[in-house]
């Protein structure tokens, strides 16, 4: 299990840490070193706040050495992924992930079924085996699209916010170990899914000469959107850190790909009477999942948690949750070979952040611009954009 005290690694340029309170006054900060490295001993005075261009004054600084020992939580969040490899890289990133988890910290797992996004455990535990069996059953229902009518709330067995079982101990942990290595060492296939086809354009994929059926995918997307909506609602009166990790790589994702939004200004041919093509489809498919990432990102905000994506391919295709992580706090990891060694071990280090409190918000229910920044020279903060 991991121990936050040791944390101290190189992170990208691009990682952004910190989670907005509800309050909408106080946020979690990650600093590094130029070599990437923790930095936990800032003083108040060290840091600047600002919300919306103004300076507020800062109340209070807990400092990583302070935040750290409390428990955590965290929610794993499977949505469809096609391809057999992707699923498998995914499974087994989630699944170390869980064997470092520190102890006492939370943990949720929840996976899209046959037609619904479903909570797989009664709600928050820090009971290990309880996730090893909530990981074990991902594999086999995980489908590889949405399908189905998806409902606009999370299904399953329901959410409890407060955790109050006892840990299993060392037997919880062996069990995940037991799982992990079953993943690693699963026959060909043992993830499921579907080959990607290979040389297929996105619009291709997403059949973008058929405005309906466009139409049709986006509002699956909206659907499930929802119900991702309405998790982030269950979590918020969780105290403390709370982190929401999105593993996806379906349709939801295709329709943020940048070449949907190239497609807008493309000329097309055109035939008589049709009902529009790829390029009226590009506008309606991007001005829509533009409006649903600001839906998620504002019901993030609200409910103070940091998201997190397992999805793209990289910094400029990111999907629909890795667009939109940054200003939550989060991070987006592409979903390709090199996964595991990055994703475990980097996770961990948005546990070990200062958390800053100041005075005077922005507007009251709307969504103000945050920067936090420190004086010390060679320190890098990575904080939320949005509060």
């Amino acid at each position: 299990m991991f121990q936050r005290w040791c944390i101290g690694l190189i992170l990208g340029t691009a990682l952004a840490a910190g989670q907005p309170a509800p309050v909408g006054a106080q946020a979690w900060v990650l600093a590094l070193d130029a070599r990437g490295s923790v930095v936990g001993d800032l003083k108040p005075e060290e840091f600047q706040v600002k919300v919306d261009g103004k300076t507020r004054p800062i109340l209070d600084v807990k400092t990583p050495n302070q935040t750290s020992a409390a428990p955590q939580s965290w929610v794993l969040v499977f949505e469809p992924i096609r391809d057999p490899n992707f699923r498998a890289t995914a499974f087994v990133a989630a699944a170390d992930f869980l064997t470092k988890v520190p102890e006492g910290d939370r943990v949720l797992i929840v996976a899209r079924g046959k037609d619904s996004l479903e909570s797989l455990m009664p709600g928050f535990s820090i009971r290990r085996g309880l996730w090893a069996e909530a990981m074990a059953k991902i594999p086999d229902m995980l489908p590889e699209a949405l399908v189905g009518a998806p409902k606009e709330t999370l299904q399953g067995v329901g959410v409890q916010v407060m955790s109050t079982d006892v840990s299993d101990g060392p037997a919880g942990q062996e069990a995940l170990k037991t799982l992990l290595a079953r993943f690693k060492g699963g026959a060909p296939g043992w993830a499921h899914g579907k080959m990607d086809q290979r040389g297929l354009s996105i619009l291709a994929r997403l059949n973008f000469n058929d405005p309906m059926s466009v139409r049709s995918q986006v509002a699956t997307i909206k659907r499930e959107s929802k119900a991702l909506g309405s998790l982030f609602d269950l979590v918020a009166p969780v105290h403390g850190q709370k982190h929401i990790i999105v593993f996806s790589r379906c349709e939801a994702d295709d329709m943020c790909h940048p070449g949907v939004k190239r497609a807008i200004a493309q000329d097309f041919k055109r035939t008589k009477g049709d009902d529009g093509g790829p390029a009226e489809s590009a506008t309606y498919a991007t001005g829509e999942m533009t409006l649903l990432q600001d839906y998620l990102k504002t019901k993030a905000v609200a409910a103070g948690v940091t998201l997190f994506s397992v999805a793209g391919a990289g910094q400029n295709v990111a999907g629909l949750i890795g667009a939109i992580a940054p200003a939550t706090g989060g991070f987006n990891f592409p979903l390709n070979v090199g996964l595991e060694d990055r994703f475990g071990q980097a996770i961990q280090v948005f546990g070990y952040r200062y958390l800053v409190t100041w005075t005077g918000g922005g507007m009251q229910g709307k969504p103000s611009a945050l920067e936090i920044s420190t004086s010390r020279k060679d320190v890098k903060i990575l904080a939320q954009a949005l509060m």
